[in-house]
């Protein structure tokens, strides 16, 4: 899991100077597949996900044959399969510069993943720390604007258990590794989610990402 993520984030560095204005969606996607592939990976673990403009409010914005354009969010959510073991990792730029609105969203949304991250440690409720971030973002005001849940676990399937939830009755255990993934998706506007592979350790935490 730590070796998937290790290539996902070498992957994006990689990614990041290929965004610019009239590039397509699909480009940047097929570019992280290859990428993916030639740094060891098995394969990508789902289908890459490349939003822009306003596409980015939309959670799970597979990649399409838009061209991005300048002062847009463009939000990427991808991971490969090392090993038989994913990664999944979300990150939201801006096409040249951010508004003061876009700014405010991202910096919500990153303050209500490091919270969660933070407060990671075995014992902890799974729903308790989908509340802990959600209150971030509804305290902001964005609260309708964060539609899933926290995260999920990672394990050989990327969609495994404990899920962070508000209805989960589940404790974080050591061993466990997590998705925190918050988010805020404004129709019409653009969307921002940040997401890492988090372990859970024996007393607390280790980011992969």
């Amino acid at each position: 899991l730590k070796e998937a993520a290790k290539i996902t984030d070498s992957v994006f560095s990689e990614i990041l100077p290929l965004v610019k204005p009239g590039v397509r969606e699909i480009e940047l996607s097929a570019e992280i597949s290859y990428r993916h592939l030639m740094k060891g990976a098995d394969k990508d673990s789902f289908d890459a996900i490349v939003a822009s403009g306003p596409r980015s409010a939309l959670p799970h914005g597979v990649a399409t044959d838009r061209k991005i354009k300048k002062g847009e969010f463009v939000t990427f959510d991808f991971g490969c399969i090392y090993a038989g073991y994913p990664s999944d990792m979300t990150r939201t730029v801006v096409v040249g510069k951010a508004t003061k609105e876009m700014r405010k969203i991202y910096n919500v949304v990153l303050e209500a993943q490091i919270a969660g991250v933070k407060a990671i440690a075995p014992g902890v409720k799974c729903a308790d720390l989908d509340g802990i971030a959600r209150k971030i973002i509804t305290d902001a005001g964005y609260g309708d604007k964060f539609t899933h849940s926290l995260g999920h676990g990672l394990s050989q399937i990327v969609h495994a258990l404990p899920v962070l939830a508000a209805n989960s009755k589940e404790k974080l255990a050591p061993n466990n590794v997590v998705t925190v993934e918050p988010g805020i998706y404004i129709e019409n506007f653009g969307g921002v989610r940040i997401e890492d592979d988090v372990l859970v350790t024996e007393n607390g935490y280790e980011i992969f990402n």
